[in-house]
């Protein structure tokens, strides 16, 4: 995989140089061992990986390829690449109960300390993994990349290579969207047919035995095996580990004729938990209550969300109704009977109680940074009135699919509604309840991350009574486009446009882009890189700052500022 720049510069040269010009990134170069996708007949062809740390131990993991029957596993944790000071290591064993995936929990770590990880089985080493512990006491300073939905035959990981370029990051933050579950003719189909990259299995994955074929297609990826192999991952779901749009009772992608709901939400689970570096429940029930607190000595809280199988209502849609909503006073009756009442959940009560607990404890402890590891976007969001020239112009060219999401969109900005009903604009009553757990626990300079919308976000917090409750940053996807993107990249960056000058909580948006962020935090403020890459249909790429922010704290809560 091959990174292209057209000149040198350092990362605060470049950040100066941003304003309304994309600025051309250089990453430095990394020291992961994955250099080519030359390991389809390796016993690790599906890398090695790390995670769900905390400040003594974190989690180890690799996937012993190409055998049938169980294997005996050696693993070694040392303080030097080269291993002249192996620290720990142990024996354990893998089959097809666990789909001959290795998990192994590193305990008695210092922390705040750089590690490096292998695995060897029958004489064979696996890539070299690079992880790191959380640090406690006094932090200067601290390096995140987001990423979000990576889509395997919309394109290349080259997201997550241009990451694992970058020496400098502490932790991945992967908000959801790990794997999709469409079929080979399904979401991305036509792209993965013209660049070479189709789903297996073929069809739509539902049972246990298809989701691990799905995760082991995803991390045989060149440039996945190359980020797990340099950066220790936090990771959470969204939708697509399972199917689109789910909810406590179904999804809008699971038909009646795919077999129980719960059944193949328990295989996606099972099949996630074997193939990711993070720590099992106990007991196996407790699966989906997948929720977590990351504590960076006194510097950050980093508090992850679980929004899809605990609590959450099920989605209300609007294509049964829209075509009867004829005037902004119906739209508004609509949204009062059915997507405003007080009982529609976003979260479970574990989660909220959680959340709570956690929030409450990092103001006492005093942490300069709040962070959520959040889905969906959590700010106000109403369809912009499409009045502009360019969107009567495209219309006659649209194919009849792009033709009706125009003529939906238009719909929704003369109502003034929300646009997506399952981020959290579809359950407005839990997400004041979040903010009132927030200002409960004197915490409303709440640093969201956010992800599932496939554009980029810079957003300003607000409760229903106008009160602050900090910023959202919206990562783009990995691969995945934005669907409005059918319109044209310039209907699409007019739209945008539109949407945040008609939303108050929208700064900035812009979904014409794949890529990441990255965002550095320290005692005096946060700086947020929005960074793309030029093409994910080869990996030969560019990468490129966008947009940057700097955020501080302000009477209470959080704003964006010089």
């Amino acid at each position: 995989m091959k990174t292209t720049v057209s000149k040198s510069i350092s990362r605060r040269d470049a950040i100066k140089t941003v304003s309304t010009v994309s600025t051309v990134l250089l990453l430095p170069s990394a020291c992961t061992d994955i250099k080519s996708s030359k390991q389809a007949d390796s016993l690790f062809s599906h890398g090695v990986a790390s995670g769900d740390p905390d400040s003594s131990s974190i989690v180890i993991w690799t996937r012993v390829s190409h055998i049938d029957q169980s294997a005996k596993v050696n693993w070694f944790i040392a303080t030097d690449k080269k291993f002249k000071n192996t620290i720990k290591q142990g024996k354990t064993t893998t089959d097809s109960e666990r789909d001959f995936t290795v998990k192994v929990i590193v305990s008695d770590l210092e922390p705040g300390k750089q590690y490096f990880y292998k695995f060897e089985v029958n004489e064979e080493n696996s890539p070299i993994g690079r992880t790191k512990t959380l640090p406690i006491g006094h932090v200067e300073k601290l390096v995140l990349a987001v990423a979000t939905c990576s889509n395997y035959p919309f394109g290349y990981f080259n997201g997550y290579d241009a990451i694992a370029n970058d020496p400098t990051v502490d932790l991945v933050v992967h908000l959801g969207d790990y794997i999709y579950e469409y079929a080979i003719d399904g979401y991305g189909g036509d792209s993965g047919k013209k660049i070479n990259r189709n789903h297996i299995p073929s069809h739509e994955i539902l049972s246990l035995d298809d989701y691990r074929k799905r995760h082991a297609q995803y991390k045989a990826d060149v440039g996945s095996r190359a980020l797990h192999a340099q950066h220790p991952l936090i990771v959470i779901w969204d939708d697509h580990e399972t199917a689109n749009n789910p909810w406590m009772g179904g999804a809008k992608n699971h038909q009646e004729n795919e077999g129980e709901w719960l059944a193949r939400r328990e295989a996606s689970l099972q099949a996630y938990y074997e193939w990711l570096p993070i720590r099992d429940p106990i007991k196996k029930e407790d699966r989906k209550n997948y929720w977590r607190h990351y504590k960076f000595g006194d510097l950050a809280s980093l508090i992850t969300l679980e929004s899809r199988h605990t609590g959450r209502s099920e989605q209300v849609s609007y294509n049964k109704h829209l075509h009867n909503l004829k005037t902004p006073k119906q739209a508004q009756t609509f949204l009062h009977d059915n997507v405003q009442p007080e009982e529609r959940n976003m979260l479970s009560t574990e989660m909220e109680a959680f959340l709570k607990n956690e929030l409450n404890a990092s103001v006492k402890d005093g942490r300069r940074w709040r962070i959520i590891g959040n889905q969906t976007v959590m700010a106000r969001s109403n369809a912009p009135k499409l009045d502009d020239p360019i969107f009567t112009e495209i219309l006659p060219k649209l194919n009849a699919k792009a033709k009706n999401m125009l003529e939906e969109l238009t719909h929704l900005g003369e109502l003034n509604i929300p646009s997506d009903l399952d981020t959290w604009d579809g359950y407005p009553a839990a997400r004041e309840r979040f903010y009132q757990i927030a200002q409960d626990a004197d915490a409303r300079d709440l640093l969201v991350l956010s992800g599932d919308s496939h554009s980029y976000w810079a957003n300003t917090l607000f409760d229903q009574n106008g009160k602050a409750m900090g910023v959202e940053l919206g990562s783009t996807g990995i691969s995945s486009p934005r669907s409005i993107l059918s319109l044209g990249e310039d209907a699409l960056q007019k739209y945008d446009e539109l949407n945040a000058n008609h939303n108050k909580e929208i700064n900035w948006t812009d979904g014409r882009h794949q890529g990441f962020i990255r965002l550095e935090l320290d005692h005096q403020g946060a700086h947020a890189d929005f960074i793309t890459v030029s093409t994910v249909k080869s990996t030969n790429y560019v990468t490129k700052i966008v947009h940057s922010v700097n955020i501080h704290h302000n009477n209470g809560s959080l704003s964006y500022g010089k």
